[in-house]
């Protein structure tokens, strides 16, 4: 989608038009379609166009209201035009001639501050009030945008691609050592998303909103997923119709576009549905719409045995139920993990968590490049919303919480839907999430010197030590328990939160705009808010998508419970071509400045151990191509 950039003098220096055409110039890739600018007395204000909705074509940012004393811009695809302009007494015949962007001024207007919980959708924009010399920034709800910036009075820079940020002169180029160290242990805090690899370039995470002045930083969280309403209907029917009615709405606002649409398709519950959804109401118009799948080039059952490694004829079945659907395989055979591990960082400027899942998106891209496509449709936040199982630990937290009754119901349903006996069962739900957590810590008391082996990636032990890091901070620690509700929380960071920047950095890449049904707020509000029986009907899980889906999609995919692996054969695709790894490995050892951040050593056997194994480990792939991708990254470290 669009993008936005700018800069503010706080002490009433004059704007530098060469330093504003230096982050111009950054932005360029993501304006095809025109780049605006303001430049006026100390502020600099930019608006990077691609036109995908009807609407846009009519965007004229940035805005100067020189009434009002504001100069405005911003980057918006809204989910509730039509209640704004209702809202705003904009007539039906001026709506298609009035952009998203123009909603958000009004609403800006209106509401000040408090207009972020008025607008839904994927947006982020820029206030500056000349005569008060105050700066506003805002980002969505759920991150489906990027917003970076850079506070140092009298300096306030910031963009939505965090390149066009450091392409201002007077912004230093100086490594974030703590942020790397707790992204390389896997450190999701919430903390660390204020943070990125450079110095005092700060990112604004999901649904707050930052006031910057010469003397004062404020910044506050506007919105909240746990303070969703909650929803209590009289039957089971009433959930799953109020469930469609809104997956439906939020599929819909989506489709709006001037070129091709494209989805994303797997054998999964989120894309699947997402793009039955999409095909039905695609069809009410006689629109066709193209799906991607991945599949694998080379067999990887042996790595996989319980997962679904090749998810095209389950997506298949799909697909076909659908007439204008135009389902197209994705093999990534013009791609190597490495070669997408590289171009990733030069469009995205910064190491990725899915860095295994790059080939296979990256070339995906590309193929709807090359289709036109306007549009590509994702599920990518369905795990904790839409398709949300109830959590691994539903029925301890009940028992824990002394609602036995309820725990009770619950441990009997699950009983009987997977034939267990009160003996298995009861281990199982009851025993394992205390036994576990205590099993890693006698373990680490047993063997304490291990508590420098990172799951994550490979740091340097003393890079880690000298950071003041320990195994505690690493990802998915098993000694932190979690309830259900956090448990659902850093799901949808995971799956969503944390790839909503890269979904804007991508598309823009590739000139189209990637939408997500699944991260829509009142679609996430409503899941949310049900009961959780509703997730975990009759002691199954992702229940209510599950039921939801009849008729809608085929029975196969609505009850398929095994986990689709869209990456599955990364390892064999590495292995053929040993030399590429070899060699990027000699590279990153003669380098000093990277080999004290990366145990270079322990990534060379974990290499050697992938040459030599056809059974290796997923997590051993994941720690080397992250650690790959963290030294490719430290390499190419520059303005």
């Amino acid at each position: 989608m669009s993008g936005i950039f700018g800069f503010v003098n706080l002490d009433g220096r004059p704007a530098s038009p060469e330093s504003f055409q230096k982050m111009a110039d950054e932005m360029a890739g993501w304006g095809p379609d025109g780049v605006g600018s303001i430049v006026s007395g100390s502020a600099a204000f930019g608006h990077a166009l691609l036109i995908v909705t009807h609407e846009s074509r009519f965007e004229k940012m940035p805005f100067h209201d020189q009434d009002e004393g504001i100069l405005f811009t911003a980057a918006a695809r809204l989910d509730n035009r039509d209640d704004l302009c209702d809202m705003f007494g904009i007539g039906h015949p001026d709506r298609p001639v009035t952009s998203d962007g123009q909603l958000v001024f009004r609403a800006y207007k209106k509401w000040g501050s408090e207009s972020c919980k008025h607008i839904f959708g994927d947006w982020s924009f820029a206030a500056w009030h000349i005569r008060e010399k105050r700066l506003f920034l805002a980002r969505d709800h759920l991150g489906n945008t990027g917003l970076y910036y850079y506070f140092k009075p009298p300096l306030i820079v910031f963009a939505s691609n965090v390149k066009a940020v450091l392409a201002h002169p007077e912004v230093p180029c100086e490594l974030n050592e703590m942020h790397l160290a707790q992204r390389m242990v896997g450190d999701y805090s919430d903390e660390t998303f204020f943070q990125t690899y450079w110095m005092n370039v700060n990112a604004l995470p999901a649904s707050h909103a930052i006031t910057l002045t010469n003397t004062d930083r404020k910044i506050e969280k506007y919105w909240r997923l746990d303070e969703a309403s909650p929803i209590r209907f009289g039957s089971d029917k009433e959930y799953l119709e109020g469930f469609l009615e809104h997956y439906r709405r939020a599929v819909r606002v989506r489709l709006n576009s001037v070129r091709p649409i494209g989805t994303q398709l797997s054998a999964g519950l989120d894309s699947s549905s997402v793009t039955a959804l999409a095909a039905e109401a695609l069809m009410e118009t006689n629109q066709p719409l193209v799906a991607y799948t991945s599949i694998p080039m080379f067999p990887a059952e042996n790595f996989f045995p319980n997962s679904i490694t090749n998810e095209w004829p389950l997506a298949h079945q799909t697909s076909e139920l659908y007439a204008n659907i135009e389902h197209i395989a994705i093999q990534s055979e013009n791609i190597s993990p490495l070669a997408a591990v590289k171009q990733n960082l030069k469009i995205l400027h910064e190491p990725q968590h899915a860095a295994a899942n790059m080939f296979w998106i990256v070339s995906m891209f590309e193929k709807a490049r090359t289709r036109n496509i306007g549009i590509m449709l994702t599920g990518q936040l369905g795990n904790g919303g839409i398709s949300w199982s109830g959590g691994q630990n539903y029925i301890f937290y009940l028992l824990v919480h002394n609602q036995w009754e309820k725990c009770w119901h619950a441990l009997n349903a699950w009983k009987k839907r997977h034939g267990y006996s009160w003996f298995r069962a009861v281990k199982s739900q009851l025993l394992r999430p205390v036994l576990l957590p205590l099993s890693s810590e006698y373990q680490h008391f047993l063997r304490p010197g291990k508590q420098t082996n990172f799951v994550y990636s490979f740091p340097h032990i003393e890079f880690i030590s000298r950071m003041g890091l320990t195994r505690k901070d690493q990802f998915g620690n098993p000694i932190k328990p979690m309830t259900p509700l956090v448990e659902r929380n850093l799901t949808l960071i995971r799956n969503g939160i944390m790839v909503g920047p890269v979904w804007h950095g991508l598309g823009s890449f590739c000139n189209l705009e990637v939408r997500d049904p699944t991260a829509d707020i009142r679609l996430l509000e409503f899941c949310m808010g049900v009961p959780d029986e509703q997730n975990t009907f009759e002691g199954g899980r992702r229940m209510m998508i599950r039921r939801a889906m009849k008729g809608i999609l085929p029975d196969a995919v609505r009850w398929n419970v095994l986990r689709g692996k869209q990456a599955a054969d990364t390892i064999p695709r590495l292995v053929d071509q040993p030399e590429e790894m070899d060699t990027l490995l000699a590279h990153l050892e003669s380098s000093q400045g990277i080999k004290q951040y990366l145990d270079i050593t322990t990534m060379k056997r974990a290499w050697q151990d992938i040459n030599s194994s056809s059974s290796t480990a997923e997590i051993v792939v994941n720690q080397l191509l992250r650690a790959i991708n963290t030294g490719c990254f430290l390499r190419s470290f520059s303005r």
